[in-house]
C-alpha cells in the first residue's frame, strides 16, 4: 500500500471514530454525520481526500464541531476536541490545500459571523413528533425575549388570503373535512396535495416569514422556515429535535391521554406527514443532520437542558 493510500484511510478511520465517540456523547443517533456502514462511510471519505472535495470534508468536520461545542461537561469535551484539533492538522499536513473549519476552541467566531448588527436573531424549529418541540420553542422565546411563531402562521396567511382558517390544517387545506392535510397517505399524493390554493397558502406562508425575519427576532416552528429563509439570504439558526421513538409515544400518551396503540399512530402519521410537507416544498430531506445547524435528542437532554443548550447557542451566535 502507497504512503498516501495508507495517510487516506489513517484520516478516514479516525474521522469516522470520531464521529461515532461525538453522537456517542451526545445522545443523538439521527445527527450521526456518517450513518452509514463503516466499510462504505471510509470509502466516501477516502474517495473524498483522493479527488480533494474540501466542500464535503469541510461540511462534514463543521458538522462534528458543532456537536462537540454542544457538550457541556468539559471532561468529555477536552478529549474530543483535542482529537478533531489533531486530526485538522493531519488533514491539512495531507493536503494544505483543503480548507477547514477552525479548531474548536475558535468555532464560536465562526457561528458569532452569522448575524451582523443589522440582523435580527432567528431560529428556526423542525422537530419530529412528540419531542416536546412546541414547549421548547415557547420557552426558548420567552427566555430569549423574542417573539414566538407556530400556527400563528397559518392564521395571518388565511386572513391574508381571505380563507377561513378553520378549513385549514398544519398541513394543508382540508376540504375533505380531514385532518391529514396535503398528503392522503403515505407515498401517495391526495387532491390537496395539488391544489393551488395549498400552494398558494404556502407561499404566502414564506412571504409572511420573510417579513416577519425582516422585522423582529423570533423563533419559527416548521413550516420550511429554514429553507425559505435560506432561499432569501436572511440569515438564522436552524434546529431539528428528535428522540427514540418510544419516548415519543410516551410522551403523546401522557399530552392526549390515550393508549400505546392510539399514540403510537399519531406519532407515525404526523412525522410523515411533516415529512412529506418538508419534502415537497423544499426538496430536501427532512430531519437530515446536514440540512441544520444543531440536531438534539431531547429524551438525551431533557427538557430543560435542550433548552439551555439552545439557549447557548443562540447568545454563542450573537456574540460580536
Amino acid at each position: 500500500m502507497k504512503k498516501s493510500d495508507e495517510q487516506e484511510r489513517n484520516i478516514a478511520n479516525r474521522l469516522y471514530n470520531l464521529d461515532k465517540k461525538v453522537y456517542e456523547t451526545t445522545g443523538s443517533t439521527l445527527g450521526r454525520v456518517f450513518p452509514s456502514s463503516p466499510s462504505f462511510a471510509l470509502e466516501k471519505i477516502i474517495d473524498a481526500l483522493k479527488i480533494n472535495r474540501e466542500y464535503f470534508l469541510k461540511n462534514e468536520m463543521t458538522l462534528i464541531a458543532n456537536m462537540i461545542g454542544t457538550i457541556r461537561d468539559e471532561e468529555k469535551a477536552a478529549p474530543l476536541k483535542q482529537e478533531y484539533d489533531e486530526l485538522e492538522k493531519d488533514i491539512l499536513a495531507y493536503n494544505p490545500t483543503i480548507i477547514l473549519p477552525h479548531s474548536i476552541d475558535n468555532n464560536d467566531a465562526v457561528a458569532s459571523r452569522r448575524f451582523s448588527s443589522d440582523n435580527h436573531l432567528i431560529i428556526c424549529i423542525s422537530r419530529q413528533f412528540g419531542t416536546g418541540g412546541h414547549t421548547i420553542g415557547f420557552e426558548l422565546a420567552q427566555r430569549l425575549g423574542i417573539a414566538y411563531y407556530d400556527k400563528e402562521i397559518i392564521h395571518l396567511a388565511c386572513d391574508r388570503m381571505g380563507l377561513n382558517s378553520k378549513d385549514v390544517t398544519d398541513y394543508g387545506i382540508d376540504s375533505s373535512g380531514s385532518s391529514r392535510g396535503i398528503l392522503s397517505s403515505i407515498g401517495k399524493a391526495s387532491r390537496k396535495f395539488f391544489s393551488t390554493q395549498s400552494d398558494m397558502l404556502f407561499f404566502t406562508q414564506s412571504n409572511l416569514i420573510c417579513e416577519m425575519a425582516t422585522q423582529e427576532s423570533c423563533i419559527f416552528m416548521g413550516r420550511c422556515a429554514d429553507v425559505v429563509l435560506t432561499n432569501n439570504n436572511i440569515p438564522h439558526l436552524s434546529i431539528f429535535l428528535s428522540a427514540p421513538f418510544k419516548e415519543r409515544v410516551k410522551y403523546e400518551m401522557g399530552i392526549a391521554s390515550c393508549d400505546y396503540k392510539t399514540a403510537s399512530a399519531k406519532v407515525k402519521t404526523m412525522d410523515q406527514e411533516r415529512k412529506n410537507y418538508y419534502q415537497y416544498y423544499t426538496g430536501r430531506q427532512w430531519g437530515y443532520a446536514g440540512n441544520y445547524d444543531l440536531c438534539v435528542n431531547t429524551f438525551f437532554y431533557g427538557h430543560d437542558e435542550t433548552i439551555q443548550v439552545l439557549y447557548d447557542m443562540a447568545e454563542m451566535s450573537c456574540k460580536k
